[in-house]
C-alpha cells in the first residue's frame, strides 16, 4: 500500500488541484491520498471563501481519500509553524510514504539543498536573519539578501512553502519522501480573471466569487463542481466589527499576540482611530518591512485569541494525539485501519464523546477550533453546531 499525502487549503478547490492529486494517482501510483487541510482561516490570516466541509466534499468527489483537518493553530502561522504543525500530524500517521506538493521550481534536488543550508542558518532564530531584520528587511527578503545562490527559489511563493516542508522533514527526522510537482497556470499571486490560462489562481477564483461571478465559473474548467446552492462567500470584511472590539479590548496588550512585537503593536495602536474595515486597516499598517500576508496573520491572532509562542505551539504539535477527520471516501476504510494500527495518532471522530480521553494538548487544540468555527460559522450563516456536523462520507 503506498500512501501520498498533500497539505492544502483547497481556497477553493480548483483545476490546478485536481491536476495534483491526478499526478498523484497517476505518476506516483499512490494507492491513497490523504489530505490535511486548512480549517475556517487560511495561512493568508483571512477566512476561508467556503466552509471546511465544503471543501472537503469537493476534494474528496475529485480524487482525495481522506481529509483530515490542519487545526487553526498552524493554519493561521506563518510558513515555518504552518509546515511544521502539517508535516508533525502526518509524520504521526505512521503510514506516509511522500509528501507531494506544487512548487515553481519542480526541481526537488535544488529544494533539498536550499532546506538543508537554511536548516543550520536560515530559520528565522538565525543570528544573521536577525539583524538582517533589524535593518528593515522581512524575513523572506533576509533569506535572499544571505543566500544569493539561493535567490531564484526563494523569490516564490509556492517554492517557499516547499523549502519549508523539506526543513520540517529533516527537523522531524522523518522518512516521508518529498516530491515536488512544477506548478502550471497563473502565479500564485496574480489575481487577474486570465481564461486563457489552464489552472486559474485561486487569487484570481476568490476575486471572482467575491464580485459575484461564482454561477459563471461554477462547473467551468477551473472549479469542477457546481456553486448554486453553496453559503454566502466569507471575506476578511465579514469579520471588521469583531475585529475592531476585540483590537480595542486589547490595545494594551497587543505584544501578548503571536506575530506582534513592539512595533507593530505600536503602529496598530496608533492607527486604531482611522479603522474602517478589516482590510483596509491590514492595508494602512503595512511598510516595507511587513508583508500584507504577515500583518493579516497578527490581526487574525488577536481576533482568534492566539497568544501562544511558536516554542509551545511546536510543542503542542508534538503532543498532540490527533486530528479530527473531516471526511473519507468509503473505499478508504483500509487506510484509516492502517493510520489507527501503524501509529498512536488518533482519528477524531466524534469530538463530544472522545473529549475526555484526550490529553491536554489534544484538548486545547480542539477548543481553539471550536471558538474558531464559531465565529465562521456566523459569517458564514452556518447554524449547525460545530460538534454537531457529520463526517463527510463519499
Amino acid at each position: 500500500m503506498t500512501v501520498a499525502s498533500v497539505i492544502c487549503e483547497y481556497n477553493p478547490f480548483h483545476s490546478g488541484h485536481k491536476h495534483q492529486l491526478d499526478y498523484i494517482r497517476q505518476e506516483i501510483k499512490a494507492d491513497y491520498i490523504v489530505c490535511i487541510m486548512s480549517g475556517d482561516f487560511v495561512q493568508r490570516g483571512e477566512p476561508a471563501i467556503f466552509s471546511k466541509e465544503l471543501r472537503t466534499k469537493w476534494a474528496l468527489e475529485n480524487g482525495a481519500d481522506a481529509v483530515f483537518l490542519l487545526p487553526s493553530y498552524y493554519s493561521l502561522a506563518g510558513a515555518d509553524l504552518f509546515s511544521f504543525g502539517a508535516v508533525s500530524f502526518l509524520d504521526k500517521m505512521g503510514c506516509i510514504d511522500c509528501l507531494c506538493f506544487g512548487s515553481e521550481s519542480g526541481d526537488i534536488e535544488r529544494i533539498k539543498n536550499c532546506a538543508e543550508v537554511l536548516s543550520k542558518e536560515g530559520t528565522i532564530e538565525s543570528p544573521f536573519i536577525k539583524e538582517s531584520m533589524k535593518q528593515g528587511h522581512s524575513y523572506p527578503a533576509a533569506r535572499q539578501l544571505l543566500f544569493p545562490e539561493y535567490k531564484d527559489i526563494l523569490s516564490e511563493p509556492n517554492n517557499i512553502l516547499a523549502i519549508e516542508y523539506v526543513m520540517s522533514l529533516i527537523q522531524l527526522r522523518s522518512s516521508i519522501k518529498p516530491v515536488t510537482l512544477k506548478r502550471d497556470g497563473q502565479d500564485y499571486n496574480d489575481s487577474s480573471a486570465d481564461l486563457s490560462t489552464h489552472h486559474m489562481s485561486a487569487s484570481a477564483l476568490r476575486k471572482l466569487i467575491l464580485s459575484g461571478a461564482k454561477e459563471f465559473i461554477g462547473n467551468s474548467e477551473y472549479l469542477p463542481y457546481d456553486l448554486k446552492d453553496v453559503h454566502k462567500p466569507v471575506c476578511v470584511k465579514d469579520f471588521s466589527k469583531e475585529l475592531f472590539y476585540a483590537l480595542l479590548l486589547n490595545k494594551e496588550k497587543l505584544e501578548e499576540y503571536l506575530d506582534i512585537n513592539e512595533d507593530l503593536a505600536n503602529r496598530i495602536r496608533n492607527l486604531l482611530g482611522e479603522f474602517e474595515d478589516a482590510d483596509s486597516f491590514a492595508l494602512s499598517i503595512k511598510t516595507k518591512n511587513l508583508t500584507y500576508a504577515r500583518i493579516m496573520r497578527a490581526l487574525a491572532h488577536v481576533l482568534t485569541d492566539i497568544r501562544e509562542t511558536p516554542d509551545s505551539l511546536r510543542k503542542i504539535a508534538q503532543e498532540c494525539e490527533g486530528l479530527r477527520l473531516l471526511g473519507f471516501r468509503e473505499s478508504a476504510e483500509p487506510l484509516l485501519n492502517r493510520i489507527s494500527k501503524s501509529s498512536k495518532f488518533k482519528i477524531i471522530t466524534k469530538v463530544p464523546a472522545e473529549y475526555s480521553s484526550l490529553n491536554d494538548a489534544t484538548r486545547r487544540v480542539l477548543d481553539k477550533d471550536l471558538f474558531v468555527s464559531s465565529l465562521y460559522d456566523k459569517a458564514a450563516g452556518i447554524k449547525t453546531p460545530e460538534y454537531s456536523k457529520k463526517i463527510i462520507i463519499f
